[in-house]
């Protein structure tokens, strides 16, 4: 089945973009959603501020970037389990921990770190289809409770009845599977009615001229 794509990218969220813009003096580590936002302004000037974390074994070098009002500001995704995080701070090569933050920890070599503790499992946005650690990709859907969800597409030959999402919680649904590579275009099914994917912002037109949703599967 021959189709047409058109691919839309989400903008950044406003709440995080003024988060980033509105800092004019250094903060606390904070979340907006699911982004730990960190600030510094060195004392004296630097030319470059960055930061590494614990839970990458401090091998990634995050650059801050400068903002109007001249703060060093990383928007940082925080990967999903990660409930304590533990950084320093790089500024032109040197490692230091975070003014900002009072709460700091030695290890066993004496190296002092900076530590942010969550109080809870930030949300996190719902983005279609999700890639997983063993090759499948997995798809969300949010609607009434106890409804039947099914995950119609090309990679199932438009069948309606093959891959039924599973309720992981009430009017939460997923299901996880394995999509050849290349572009594929799908609905969700429920209730009788076909269901764009509100969770991808791509979508294709059929001959028929039906709009589904879009992905393309680079694996």
């Amino acid at each position: 089945m021959a189709m047409s794509a058109a691919a839309a990218h989400a903008a950044s969220p406003i709440s995080l973009d003024i988060a980033v813009k509105s800092i004019g003096l250094p903060q606390p580590p904070h979340m907006v959603g699911d982004i730990l936002i960190l600030s510094f302004r060195p004392d004296p000037p630097v030319q470059f501020v960055g930061v590494r974390f614990a839970h990458e074994s401090w091998k990634i070098l995050h650059p801050c970037a400068q903002n109007e009002k001249g703060v060093f500001v990383l928007d940082y995704e925080l990967p999903e389990g990660v409930q304590e995080v533990r950084y320093r701070i790089v500024e032109d090569g040197l490692w230091t921990t975070d003014p900002s933050n009072p709460d700091t920890e030695v290890d066993a070599s004496g190296v002092a770190f900076s530590v942010y503790t969550l109080e809870s499992e930030p949300v996190r946005p719902i983005i279609n289809p999700k890639p997983d650690a063993s090759g499948g990709l997995t798809f969300s859907f949010s609607g009434a409770p106890g409804r039947r969800v099914a995950l119609v597409g090309d990679f199932n030959d438009w069948d309606p009845f093959m891959d039924l999402l599973d309720e992981t919680a009430p009017g939460n649904y997923s299901i996880t599977l394995r999509v050849p590579p290349g572009e594929h275009w799908y609905y969700f099914f429920t209730d009788g009615r076909r269901i764009l994917d509100r969770h991808n912002a791509q979508t294709g037109v059929t001959p028929d001229g039906d709009t589904v949703s879009y992905f393309t599967n680079p694996s």
